[in-house]
C-alpha cells in the first residue's frame, strides 16, 4: 500500500500532539521524571501534567513557550537533529 503524505494541517496537529510525549520519553531514557522536567522550567509537576493532557475537544494543548522548549532541549541534551525535526513543519 502506498504511503499517504500528511497534509500540513494534520502534520502540525500531529507534531503538537507528539511533543510532550517525546519530552517525557527522552527524560525516561535519561532516568528522569516529569517532575524533573517541571523543575527545569520552573513549574509544579501538576502543572506539567496538566500541560500534557488533552483539551475537552480531544486536541492536545500547544502549551510550551519557545523559551521553555529551549530550556527543556538543553536540559535533555537534545541533538540538533532532534531539535530541527521537532521544531520545523
Amino acid at each position: 500500500m502506498p504511503r499517504v503524505s500528511i497534509l500540513s494541517v494534520n502534520k502540525k496537529q500531529y507534531m503538537i500532539d507528539d511533543l510532550p510525549f517525546w519530552l517525557i520519553k527522552e527524560a525516561r531514557k535519561k532516568g528522569l521524571y516529569q517532575k524533573d522536567l517541571a523543575e527545569a522550567i520552573g513549574i509544579s509537576p501538576q502543572a506539567f501534567g496538566q500541560r500534557t493532557r488533552r483539551k475537552k475537544n480531544g486536541n492536545i494543548r500547544d502549551s510550551f513557550s519557545y523559551g521553555e522548549l529551549l530550556t527543556l532541549f538543553k536540559f535533555l541534551d537534545a541533538s540538533d537533529e532532534d531539535k530541527q525535526k521537532l521544531m520545523t513543519l
